[in-house]
């Protein structure tokens, strides 16, 4: 056997060449048949083999190729994965930066401290038309607020928008959620403002349709309500002395007879009214100090009483030049009374007692006898001029009192002043009387003037001799009889 290498020939026996050391491997002949069959199987072994070397490279290059799409995609997963978190996260603060928005855009929208802090912002900065709109959104949120309507109402007064100041308020005022202080604040702020500009209607009107009676006692004097009557209507078998009342300072005018009463024609109400025999028709109103009328008040009354007869007088209306009395004779069932000042007696007028000294100048004398039922007879009227023809004037009388007062040192000067008195003597004439077997005197009442000039009147009384002027101390006796005490 030869080396395959350099050709030597190989001992027997021998694994290697000698010359060569090539390794030599024993293969063991083989027939030609079986040759034959190892070769085709050989060879369809090599074809398997080379079929699935092919296949396994096939499959190597797509498991590579698959390995690289799973790659691939495994990146492409990881990319969207990445991406979709940093979206999320973009989303999850593009939401928390909404919500933050929102949460403050609510707050600016719907809350009402916001509106209120915004509002005094505003009115620090003198825009008030600012301030009112922020004012308008913190009512509109909180509607029950006095407060804030009252801040509103405050700046449209200062803009000069006095009826959108005065409209607010009274939205305010029909809501019955508002306590007493609240509505009394409430009140107060719409009629200083018709106050202001002189709506005194306005008021009236206001406060007339208000159901809170605190309210309206606490604003009266500008209301004008009906006057009220001391009596109801109906029939009396006795006089009555009836009054009217008002709710406020003001004027009260009335008829008799059931006609409108008119401030220029009707009478007005200074005292109350004795309603006598016969049928009344009272009609009155009430006219506050701001000139708001009221509704016209109605009363009826029927008086059934029988009348006294009048009183006679003993004089005649004229002129006089001495000192007379005059005398009423009164009727047996009643009491006269008189007045001088030109009103109708009443009980509450002056009693006639005995006869009455003719004052000095003019005087109008009315008389009329009342019955104890109250019942009034017809008013009798006397009108007298008495002049006495004499140079001693009551003012003479006077001083002649102070000069023999002053010589008897009982005054300290002829201004009236006194040892032992704070003030001074004051002298003011009476009447004139006549004392019998003396003549006639002017009576003088004797008064102690402080320094404010307040009066009070003593028990000492002086009589001045009408003719000539002399000085008296004027007394009575235990039987009332007049007596003189001359002071020259």
């Amino acid at each position: 056997m030869k080396c395959p290498e350099c050709g030597c020939e190989i001992k027997e026996g021998y694994l290697y060449c000698e010359k060569c050391g090539m390794e030599i491997q024993m293969v063991p002949d083989f027939e030609p048949e079986i040759e034959n069959s190892i070769t085709q199987t050989l060879s369809t072994v090599a074809e398997e083999i080379e079929e699935k070397g092919e296949k396994t490279e096939v499959r190597a290059k797509a498991e590579k190729t698959a390995d690289k799409k799973k790659k691939k995609t495994s990146s492409i997963f990881a990319n969207m994965v990445k991406n979709w978190l940093m979206l999320t996260l973009i989303l999850f603060i593009a939401m928390v930066i909404a919500v933050v928005c929102v949460v403050v855009f609510v707050y600016h929208r719907y809350s009402v401290s916001y509106q209120l802090e915004q509002a005094r912002v505003c009115a620090e900065a003198s825009d008030f038309e600012k301030t009112i709109e922020y004012l308008e959104r913190a009512r509109h949120l909180k509607s029950d607020s006095a407060d804030i309507v009252l801040l509103e109402s405050g700046y449209y007064y200062k803009m000069g928008e006095n009826q959108k100041a005065v409209d607010v308020l009274l939205a305010l005022a029909e809501r019955e959620v508002l306590s007493y202080e609240e509505k009394e604040r409430v009140y107060e702020s719409i009629i200083g403002i018709y106050d202001e500009e002189e709506r005194y209607e306005d008021i009236n009107t206001l406060l007339m349709n208000c159901e809170d009676e605190g309210i309206c006692n606490h604003f009266q004097q500008y209301m004008a309500r009906p006057p009220e009557f001391g009596y109801e209507s109906g029939d009396y078998d006795e006089v009555i002395v009836l009054r009217l009342s008002a709710n406020t300072a003001g004027s009260i005018y009335y008829t008799l007879d059931g006609s409108e009463p008119e401030e220029t024609r009707s009478q007005l109400y200074t005292a109350p009214l004795f309603l006598e025999s016969g049928e009344y028709q009272i009609a009155a109103v009430f006219v506050n100090e701001y000139g708001i009328r009221s509704e016209t008040a109605r009363n009826w009354y029927v008086i059934n009483l029988i009348a006294p007869q009048a009183p006679e007088i003993s004089l005649t209306s004229g002129n006089y030049t001495l000192p007379t009395l005059i005398e009423v004779s009164a009727p047996e069932d009643g009491k006269v009374y008189y007045t001088t000042d030109g009103t109708n007696p009443n009980i509450y007028s002056q009693e006639y007692t005995g006869p009455i000294p003719m004052p000095l100048g003019k005087s109008n004398f009315k008389f009329a006898c009342i019955s104890q039922e109250g019942v009034s007879s017809e008013i009798v009227s006397r009108s007298f001029d008495f002049s006495l023809e004499t140079e001693v004037t009551v003012d003479k009388a006077v001083s002649n009192v102070m000069q023999a007062l002053y010589n008897r040192q009982v005054l300290t000067d002829l201004q009236g002043h006194s040892h032992g008195i704070v003030g001074k003597y004051v002298f003011k004439y009476d009447t004139i009387v006549e004392i019998p077997n003396s003549g006639y005197y002017y009576v003088l009442n004797e008064y102690v003037e402080d320094e404010s000039g307040n009066q009070t009147k003593t028990e000492r009384l002086y009589a001045v001799e009408v003719y000539t002027g002399a000085p008296n101390r004027l007394i009575y006796d235990e039987n009332g009889q007049m007596g003189l005490i001359s002071l020259q």
